[in-house]
């Protein structure tokens, strides 16, 4: 594409906002980039000539941040992310991203206006939380996936929120159980008059997440190797309409639906063996859940979930467990303490007991081992030092000997 010749082309000035615009032409039409700066704005117009005379020039769309947000959600999130993905890519578009930058033009945005926007929701007052530092991650990681496809589109020549740094958000606390706590909570389960009690002390012992424990069939039990293979997770999701927009509520209108679906990652699709308590006090409620079932006039088999609904026989909601778990914390006399922490009170009695951080990682399902260190670290000092005295065989005489 030629580039046209004309008086003041290549122009640089300062708007009355403080913004500077620069100036070309390319054949006969006038165009602009825009920054918050001089230089900024010196360099995108240098890049723009650049391009020009190389032939690859592309036109600045008109499209607003919003309007290509949803359009990017729609053709090419939503048939490529599972379900709870693009729940939450949603949710971050419609809460975050619009009301803040929605209406700023593709070709206006600068890196400036993103990291001052992470900035703001990493240091949000008032009302407003600011967002854990995996949200912040999730939300860059879903912004650079849509302005990435832009650039291919050919609305952008470049992808403006490269070069942003996500602020360092200080890592909360995880609420570990004590033993003291652990152990009162598993006899308060173990006690409770609802079968599926007993799923909170399987947790305790295999540090699988809610979904993974809701999803678990009896046809994941390996009853010679006494294991069980984490294949699915259930959840309950927002309902998507055609237009890629969570369901509004409205009377009648169901805006949520239970999701059975693949685990999170490769890594998180896994085998967990069963130390022998686990696997007898297993055994032992199959036998009592093949009682109730007997008495609805079910029949348990390879595809009835292991933690099923007493009440139906099918997938548990995951609200209704949650409820279960609140009424055994209450008669363990525990308070403050959210399903997940189980997980963190296996992984930390795990590496109490000297396990392989590897070995923990591949239980855990994480993709890495420095995952796990990351998160358990508080727990390594002590196993640190008793890994240590055990080099005591490797020493050999002492200057005293």
């Amino acid at each position: 594409m030629a580039r046209k010749k004309s008086n003041g082309e290549g122009s640089i000035t300062k708007r009355k906002d403080g913004r500077y615009m620069g100036r070309y032409t390319v054949e006969g039409k006038r165009y602009a980039v825009y920054g918050d700066t001089y230089a900024e704005t010196r360099v995108k117009l240098t890049e723009v000539l650049a391009n020009i005379d190389k032939g690859v020039f592309i036109i600045s769309s008109n499209s607003t941040l919003s309007r290509w947000l949803r359009e990017w959600l729609v053709d090419y999130a939503l048939p490529t992310v599972k379900q709870s993905t693009y729940v939450s890519y949603e949710a971050y578009a419609r809460l975050h991203v619009e009301p803040a930058l929605g209406r700023i033009k593709l070709s206006d945005l600068t890196v400036e206006q993103f990291q001052r926007f992470f900035n703001k929701k990493h240091n949000a007052t008032g009302t407003e939380k600011g967002l854990s530092e995996k949200s912040l991650r999730n939300l860059y990681n879903m912004l650079h996936n849509c302005l990435e496809q832009a650039v291919i589109n050919g609305h952008l020549m470049r992808n403006p929120i490269n070069g942003v740094k996500l602020p360092t958000v200080p890592k909360r606390e995880k609420r570990i159980l004590s033993q003291a706590e652990q152990i009162a909570l598993q006899e308060a389960a173990s006690q409770s008059r609802t079968l599926t009690a007993f799923a909170i002390i399987f947790t305790l012992s295999t540090g699988v997440r809610l979904g993974e424990l809701l999803g678990l069939q009896w046809g994941d039990v390996d009853y010679v190797n006494r294991s069980v293979t984490i294949r699915r997770t259930v959840g309950r999701l927002h309902k998507i309409d055609e237009n890629g927009y969570k369901v509004a509520k409205a009377p009648g209108i169901v805006t949520t639906e239970i999701v059975t679906k693949t685990p999170k990652s490769v890594t998180s699709m896994r085998t967990i063996p069963l130390f022998d308590q686990v696997w007898n006090d297993l055994m032992i409620y199959k036998g009592k859940q093949e009682g109730l079932f007997l008495s609805m006039g079910l029949k348990v088999t390879s595809e009835t979930f292991i933690f099923a609904s007493p009440a139906t026989g099918g997938v548990y909601e995951p609200r209704t467990f949650e409820d279960v778990f609140k009424r055994t914390l209450d008669e363990a006399g525990l308070r403050d303490i959210n399903f997940h922490a189980l997980r963190h009170t296996f992984a930390t009695r795990a590496l109490e007991a000297g396990m392989d951080i590897k070995v923990l990682s591949s239980l855990l399902g994480h993709a890495q081992a420095s995952t796990t260190l990351n998160f358990y670290a508080h727990a390594l000092p002590d196993h640190k030092k008793d890994s240590m005295e055990k080099m005591v065989q490797y020493y050999g005489k002492g200057l005293g000997d």
